[in-house]
């Protein structure tokens, strides 16, 4: 398989991400329509038991394999990277088999004694079968990131999103009218179609990879393949499951820190509220405020920092065990340079058009309350997933899991104490959640300072982004406002100066010199053209 390089591979993932988030949003509006709120509610109610089960099964697994078969494939050692894939599969279907068969066994408990709907009964058992497929599917995406080839992770998760929403959509249709429960399973439905066509394009791509290898393996090729594995020290088929394990726990627990941060809130924050003097409903609706749109909009540039944290952790793995220090520092620096250049503007961003972006996106203005006390953690959130991905390759799993506990603790904390006070309400636990990130994110840029030998100098691959955001945000500020003041229209206005503003920001870094050739030229479809044309105009960086 040939490898990406890691901005080829950040690019593929973050389109992958696009699609798929598009097909999402497809997704929720004509099933809101087809089933009605009461359908969504019940498929709602089955979600949180399965989403819980697939976190711990799946999270950690892509990212351990990833890792090992990295390592393994800088050492040329292919058999040691098939036997890492054969180990993980070997471990994992046992495990999906039976949570897979635990969630259709109970079903029927859970729906009636845990989300208190005994309709949800059918929602969750159509849910069931996608436990046994995704596992094999991460553990596949595991596989292939490892050779440092993103195009079957982002292609079966492109395939998978498809079929999920088309049949979903299909399956709902079709059972509607034999009762809302019925419909609510059938959009539950689509969810293991979709598992299965992600695992098809995953399996036709390691087949097709297979086939190939065997097709260009003269005997010479072989025999010098053979006299490299004579050199490589093999780890047994136990040594390597306990290498899996002792990765992907800690990366499992990591990838449950913002669940718990969401469970904390959703405990502590509407209680809170009422402490504070507002009604149940006032609190259900300031909570919404918070969940759904202020720490949606905080975490949107997530889009782009996963992506770049998925493909950080095989080419830190690699460049950490062929010993090429330069190398992983320079990805460390890029890992912080990404975050900074999509954080810092999205935070700032956010702070300047608060009310207005929640006004265009969710029709309610008031979203921008909590909003606005939180959009600072933007960046911080961009830092804790890309320093993650770093920490990951290193192989210091558990500093990320750690730091982002602690973040989460101090949100739990601070909500406590300042969302029952009047004065802060809503803005306090808005504030503390923000910290969790920041926190997190603080702690993990730390570790890889340490980690990379670069020291707190990594820090200043932040100074055009910087300098972007001081330009940016007066003209965003501008154009709003004579915007407002010509059309008397939020919408409007406010696309126009977030429009504006992206167009400032990035000819602000284009100036300052923050693009080298090979990252333009790794944008999809314009990428080259565009590349050449700054490259004439002297405003690439070498």
């Amino acid at each position: 398989m040939k490898s990406e390089s890691f901005l080829k591979g950040t690019a593929i993932l973050v389109a992958a991400a696009v699609v798929t988030k598009a097909f999402g949003a497809l997704f929720t509006i004509p099933l809101a329509r087809l089933i009605g709120a009461e359908g969504v509610g019940l498929l709602h109610m089955a979600s949180p038991v399965f989403v819980m089960a697939l976190v711990l099964c799946t999270s950690g697994l892509p990212v351990a394999a990833s890792k090992l078969v990295a390592e393994r494939v800088a050492r040329r050692d292919h058999r040691g990277a098939r036997q890492v894939l054969q180990v993980c599969l070997g471990f994992v279907i046992p495990i999906a088999l039976a949570l897979s068969g635990a969630l259709y066994a109970s079903a029927g408990f859970l729906a009636a004694t845990v989300v208190k709907d005994p309709r949800a009964y059918f929602a969750m058992r159509w849910l069931s079968p996608a436990l046994l497929i995704s596992p094999i599917a991460g553990a596949l995406r595991g596989y292939f990131q490892g050779y440092r080839t993103m195009i079957p992770t982002a292609a079966s998760q492109v395939a998978e999103q498809v079929v999920r929403v088309v049949a979903g959509l299909a399956f709902a249709y079709a059972l509607v009218p034999r009762g809302v429960q019925w419909a609510a399973a059938g959009a539950a439905a689509g969810s293991w179609a979709g598992a299965a066509a992600g695992l098809c394009v995953l399996a036709a791509f390691y087949f097709t990879a297979c086939g190939e290898q065997a097709r260009s393996s003269p005997a010479r090729g072989a025999f010098e393949l053979a006299k490299s594995h004579a050199r490589v020290q093999r780890s047994g088929p136990g040594a390597t499951l306990c290498q899996l394990l002792s990765l992907a726990g800690p990366a499992t627990l990591g990838a449950l820190v913002l669940p718990l941060l969401e469970a904390i809130n959703a405990v502590v924050v509407p209680a809170r509220l009422q402490q504070a003097g507002h009604a149940v409903a006032e609190a259900t609706r300031l909570y919404g405020h918070l969940e759904v749109m202020a720490l949606g909009l905080v975490a949107l540039p997530g889009v782009v920092t996963v992506a770049v944290a998925t493909s950080l952790v095989p080419q830190v793995a690699a460049a950490d065990a062929c010993g090429e220090v330069q190398r992983s520092r320079r990805l460390a620096r890029q890992a912080l340079r990404s975050a900074f250049v999509i954080g810092l503007p999205a935070a700032a961003g956010l702070a300047v058009l608060p009310t207005q972006l929640c006004s265009l996106l969710f029709k309610d203005p008031a979203g921008g309350t909590p909003l606005s006390a939180m959009a600072f953690s933007s960046l911080f959130f961009c830092l804790q997933q890309t320093t993650a991905g770093v920490l990951n390759g290193y192989g210091r799993v558990l500093v990320p899991a750690r730091n982002g506990l602690i973040g989460a603790a101090v949100a739990g904390g601070v909500n406590y104490v300042l969302t029952a006070m009047p004065e802060f309400g809503i803005r306090g636990a808005a504030l503390g959640t923000g910290l969790a990130f920041v926190v997190a994110g603080t702690l993990n840029t730390a570790a890889v300072a340490r980690a990379s030998g670069d020291g707190w100098r990594l820090l200043a691959v932040g100074w055009r982004a910087l300098a972007g955001c001081i330009v940016m945000v007066p003209v965003v500020t501008c154009v709003y406002q004579s915007c407002l003041a010509y059309s008397y229209d939020n919408s409007l206005s406010t696309v126009a100066a977030v429009v504006a503003g992206a167009i400032v920001y990035a000819v602000v870094l284009t100036v300052l010199g923050e693009f080298a050739y090979r990252e333009v030229a790794a944008v999809p479809l314009v990428g080259r053209d565009l590349a050449d044309a700054l490259r004439r105009a002297g405003l690439l960086r070498k």
